[in-house]
């Protein structure tokens, strides 16, 4: 694998080529430790020397995901934001709390806070969600009040990125990671 990575720098570039260099060169050399931590740490194959963990996982979806949008820009012309903005809806998380009709999303337990469905439903999404849909799932008495008791101090604490000149909100990795041990190991639809 990674002498066949190589190999590829050694092909002459083709300057009327689209995406000559990420193609040949940087693409290649993201796989050479992509394929050492999937076959090596235990991300792969159960009894590796290392048990999957938050890092490496970070790093293998980090991987993934740039070379995924760079092939995407590369073969269909469009701008790496556009390109990653592409990769990113299809890595949206199932959540088994989450129902979703049409366009409206439902978090499955009436009993958890308005503020853990808001991360509950944030999580679900891969990309940024406006404020307006997010108020309208999680049924919140007044959208003021949402967003000085839920989304401001949700993203005081670093769990989402509130951007309030857009009103739109993403999860931040801290959020998943809080969704994902606190809420989502201790509840079920």
């Amino acid at each position: 694998m990674v002498g066949a990575c190589r190999a590829l720098e050694n092909v002459a570039p083709l300057t009327t080529r689209v995406g000559d260099r990420s193609l040949r060169i940087l693409i290649p050399r993201v796989f050479a430790p992509l394929y050492e931590i999937r076959n090596n740490r235990g991300v792969g194959h159960v009894g590796g020397e290392v048990d999957p963990n938050f890092m490496d996982a970070t790093a293998v979806y980090a991987m993934s995901s740039w070379t995924l949008a760079e092939l995407v820009r590369i073969f269909h012309g469009v701008s790496t934001k556009e390109a990653q903005e592409a990769v990113d809806a299809l890595v949206e998380r199932k959540v088994g709390l989450v129902w979703e009709v049409e366009k409206t999303r439902r978090v499955l337990d009436p009993d958890m806070g308005k503020d853990d469905q808001a991360l509950v439903l944030l999580y679900s999404k891969s990309s940024r969600i406006d404020e307006q849909e997010l108020f309208n799932w999680v049924e919140y008495s007044s959208k003021t009040m949402f967003r000085r008791n839920i989304l401001e101090v949700l993203h005081k604490k670093r769990l989402i990125e509130y951007e309030a000149a857009q009103r739109r909100a993403r999860i931040s990795p801290l959020g998943s990671k809080y969704v994902e041990d606190q809420i989502l190991k201790t509840r079920t639809p």
